[in-house]
């Protein structure tokens, strides 16, 4: 299962972490680890792209991103990847589990 934290602090997003694999299908076929790999991963370079020094990330054997400047932008950017991660959810429920944190 993939597991997500999502920490906010006055309603801004701070950080998310996220570990785990969906075991949907076998690694390499896995249509919704696929799914939160894609949003993820577009979330992030647009981020970067707005701002260099927006947001930190660490993908090592868990994702973790820190919302560095906490600006309008990045953190619609950032509700945009909730949304889209919950979406994810709603229709795999035995393969991603959200939990958010203030």
């Amino acid at each position: 299962m993939i597991k997500i934290t999502i920490k906010r602090n006055n309603n801004l997003i701070e950080e998310i972490k996220m570990n785990g694999h969906a075991k949907y299908d076998e690694y390499g076929k896995d249509i919704v680890c696929a799914g939160v790999s894609s949003a993820l991963i577009t979330t992030v370079n647009a981020c970067l792209t707005f701002d260099e020094n927006s947001i930190t990330y660490n993908e090592d054997n868990n994702f973790y991103l820190k919302n560095i400047k906490q600006d309008s932008i990045t953190n619609k950017l950032l509700e945009n990847l909730v949304n889209i991660l919950k979406s994810i959810e709603s229709d795999y429920k035995e393969n991603v589990r959200i939990k958010e944190e203030n």
